[in-house]
C-alpha cells in the first residue's frame, strides 16, 4: 500500500476525456424506497424482491490481469447480494495505468457500466463529473446509504464536487507522513540512535558516518524514481496540485511552495548532501526506486512520504522509520479510492445499495478483500488473515472494498511490526487520533478554468523541480530560474483561481 500510494501521488496522469460522457442520468428507482441494506442492525424494507434481479457491473482497479478465481468470488458475492438487495454483481478489473482511457472508451461506446472505482480519485473525480461520465448520487445516498454515512462520517464529503455527491471514498488505515526509511542493520552496525533525529539537519552526522563506513553503498535516495528528495521532505496541502499550497497544512492563504523558506532550506540541505557524495550523481535520471535499492541493501536511507505509525517494518528487510512531521489529512489523502456511479447506469439505486452493503456486511467485504476462507486464506489464532499460500486471488492489498475498521487485519501487515494485534490496533488508533485535518479538508479544486496554465506549469516543473529537489544543480540560481518560469507559465493565475474557489468553499461551509 505504501509503495503504490507513493507512486500514484508522484505520477502525472493524463486524462483524455473531452466529449466522452453521454449525460444519461436516468434513475429507475421509483419503486424502491427506504433502507438499502438488510444486514444485522438495519431494518429491512424497500427492496422489491419480486422484480428480476439487476446485474450491477462493477469495475475496479488491477495492476495486472484479473484474478484467476474471480468467477468463484462472484458466485459467493451473488449469494449475498441476491439475498440482501436482489441484485447480482459482475466484477471486471480495469488496469490502473490505463484507467482514464478504459473508462472513456466505455462511456463513448455505451458499454454497460454501473460502478467505477477511481484510483486515485483525486485525479478523476472533477474531470469525470465535468464530462458527465459520472452522476450525482445525493438522492440515492439519502435513501440507500445509511451505512455509508455512518461509517465514513466526515470522509464522505471528499466525494463531493460543486456541492453534489459524485463519489464514495474508501476509508484508509492511516495517514502517512514524511521522514526517513533506513536499514536497521546499518543503524545497528554504527550504533545510531534514532531518537537523535528530530529534523532534517540531524541527518548530517548520520549520513556522514554511514558514507564513511559504507563507501560502496548509496547513502541517501528518493523513495521512488519519479519523485525528488526535497518534495518528499516538505509538506504543503496543494488541494489537488502543487501550484499554490497551504504550507504545513495550516492557514487558508495559498502560497508558492517553491519560494517558501521551508522548501528552499530543504533544497539547500539536499544540495549539500549531493555535493558530499551521499546522493548518487545520476539520481535525477535513474529509473531505480530508492525503496527497491534499500530493500536490496544498495541504499542506506530514503526520503519518504510513506512513514506510518509503526516506526518500521521487516519485509523484505528490517527497516526503521523516523517521522519528521505530524500527520495531516488532506482531501487528496481520502480520495485514493473513490467509487462513482456511471451516468449511463440504468439502476444507480442498486449501485448505491451495493456500496452500502459493502460497508455494513463484513462477510461481503471480507470476501471481496481476501477471497474464500480455506481456499484463499486462513485465520490465525490471533484473528489475523494469513494469505501466504494464496496465488489465485490477491487484490494487491488495496482498501477498495468496505469499511477498513470492520475488516480483519492481514497478518503480513501486523507481523513485521512485532506488535500483538491489540497493540497494533492501539497504536494505530493513537496515530489516527493525533492526525490533524487540513483547513481545506473536503475542498476539491476544479482546474477547468486554468487547465491551459496547469499544462504549462507541468512542463516547467518537469524541467526543473527534480534536478533542483535532488540537489543536482545550484539551488539559488536554478530555483530563481524555475520560479520565473512558473510565473511566466501562469502560476499566479492558478493560485488566484484556486484561492477564489477555496474562499468560496470556506464561506459556504462556515469556516
Amino acid at each position: 500500500m505504501k509503495k503504490i500510494t507513493t507512486i500514484l501521488l508522484a505520477a502525472s496522469l493524463t486524462l483524455a476525456l473531452a466529449g466522452c460522457g453521454n449525460g444519461n442520468n436516468s434513475n429507475s428507482s421509483a419503486t424502491n424506497n427506504g433502507n438499502g441494506s438488510l444486514s444485522e442492525g438495519v431494518e429491512p424494507g424497500g427492496i422489491d424482491f419480486k422484480e428480476e434481479p439487476y446485474t450491477i457491473k462493477v469495475n475496479y482497479a488491477v495492476l495486472g490481469q484479473e484474478q484467476v478465481d474471480l468467477p468463484k468470488i462472484e458466485e459467493k458475492v451473488n449469494e449475498i447480494t441476491l439475498k440482501e438487495i436482489n441484485a447480482k454483481v459482475d466484477l471486471e478489473g480495469v488496469s490502473l495505468y490505463n484507467m482514464a482511457n478504459a473508462y472513456a472508451l466505455k462511456a463513448s461506446s455505451g458499454e454497460k457500466t454501473d460502478l467505477m472505482l477511481l484510483m486515485p480519485g483525486s485525479a478523476y473525480l472533477a474531470p469525470f463529473a465535468n464530462n458527465k461520465m459520472i452522476r450525482p448520487i445525493d438522492d440515492e445516498l439519502a435513501k440507500w446509504g445509511p451505512a455509508l454515512k455512518e461509517t465514513l462520517g466526515d470522509i464522505i464529503k471528499t466525494g463531493q464536487f460543486n456541492g453534489k455527491q459524485f463519489g464514495i471514498p474508501q476509508k484508509m488505515d492511516q495517514k502517512l507522513t514524511f521522514g526517513f526509511n533506513m536499514s536497521k542493520a546499518v543503524l545497528d552496525k554504527y550504533n545510531i540512535d534514532l531518537t537523535s533525529i528530530q529534523s532534517i539537519a540531524d541527518m548530517d552526522s548520520v549520513l556522514a558516518k554511514v558514507h564513511e563506513g559504507e563507501p560502496k553503498m548509496i547513502t541517501f535516495a528518493p523513495e521512488v524514481s519519479s519523485s525528488n528528495i526535497t518534495n518528499s521532505l516538505v509538506y504543503g496541502d496543494g488541494l489537488g496540485n502543487s501550484y499554490g499550497v497551504l504550507m504545513d497544512g495550516s492557514g487558508t492563504k495559498l502560497v508558492n511552495m517553491y519560494e517558501s523558506e521551508q522548501w528552499m532550506n530543504t533544497a539547500k540541505k539536499v544540495r549539500e548532501w549531493y555535493k558530499k557524495g551521499y546522493i548518487s550523481k545520476d539520481v535525477s535520471t535513474s529509473q531505480d526506486d530508492g525503496a527497491a535499492l534499500l530493500e536490496s541493501g544498495k541504499v542506506f536511507a530514503t526520503a519518504a512520504n510513506s512513514v506510518g505509525f509503526a516506526g518500521g517494518f521487516s519485509q523484505p528487510i528490517e527497516q526503521k522509520t523516523v517521522a519528521l512531521h505530524p500527520p495531516v489529512l488532506s482531501t487528496v489523502d481520502s480520495q485514493l479510492f473513490v467509487w462513482a456511479v456511471a451516468s449511463s447506469s440504468k439502476r444507480p439505486d442498486k449501485a448505491v445499495q451495493f456500496l452500502n452493503l459493502m460497508n455494513s456486511n463484513v462477510e461481503l467485504s471480507t470476501l471481496l478483500r481476501f477471497g474464500i476462507k480455506g481456499e484463499h486464506y486462513e485465520i490465525n489464532e490471533d484473528g489475523t488473515i494469513d494469505e501466504s499460500k494464496n496465488t489465485n486471488y490477491n487484490q494487491n492489498s488495496w482498501l477498495m472494498f468496505g469499511d477498513y475498521d470492520q475488516l480483519p487485519l492481514a497478518a503480513k501487515f501486523v507481523e513485521p511490526t512485532g506488535l500483538s494485534v491489540e497493540e497494533y490496533k492501539t497504536k494505530l488508533k493513537e496515530w489516527n487520533d493525533k492526525t490533524a485535518k487540513s483547513p481545506g479538508y473536503g475542498f476539491i479544486f476544479d482546474p477547468t478554468p486554468v487547465k491551459t496554465e496547469i499544462s504549462a506549469l507541468d512542463a516547467a516543473s518537469e524541467q526543473y523541480v527534480k534536478v533542483i529537489g535532488n540537489g543536482a544543480v545550484d539551488t539559488d540560481e536554478m530555483a530563481k530560474t524555475f520560479n520565473e518560469s512558473l510565473y511566466a507559465a501562469g502560476l499566479q493565475k492558478v493560485i488566484d483561481e484556486k484561492q477564489r474557489q477555496l474562499d468560496a468553499w470556506l464561506a459556504q461551509n462556515g469556516k
